[in-house]
């Protein structure tokens, strides 16, 4: 009765910037899991926008309330984290940023290794 929870799909979000060779890598590793899979686990949705606030106050309950100067250089907090956000767009934002939404981790930077646990969560 309840298998078709299990079946659910994650969707992953990547924040990319194509300027950005690191956001570049991670499509491609994001990309080239997903071609080698035997099966289908997630859903991926690229975008080169700006989270927004609800994104990105739920962003920061996955990474932690202190690296928001790590998403958003120069903020301390969220509501200045979104101010900047608002005035310069996603060019103040960390790229890459890649976010699982259904199981609550995010990934910033070029963190390769992160990166990889997230898909390797994402196949159990």
């Amino acid at each position: 009765m309840f298998s078709a929870f299990n079946s659910a799909r994650s969707v992953v979000t990547l924040f990319h910037s194509p300027t950005s060779s690191a956001s570049r890598r991670t499509l491609q590793l994001l990309k080239k899991h997903m071609e080698s899979s035997k099966r289908k686990v997630f859903d991926l949705d690229v975008t080169e926008g700006p989270p927004t606030k609800d994104q990105l106050k739920t962003m920061l309950n996955y990474a932690g309330e202190q690296k928001v100067s790590s998403i958003v250089p120069g903020a301390t907090s969220l509501s200045e984290a979104t101010l900047i956000l608002q005035s310069g767009g996603a060019d103040k934002l960390l790229h890459p940023i890649v976010v699982d939404w259904v199981n609550g981790k995010a990934v910033l930077g070029d963190d390769e290794i992160g990166l990889k646990q997230l898909v390797q969560n994402l196949e159990k």
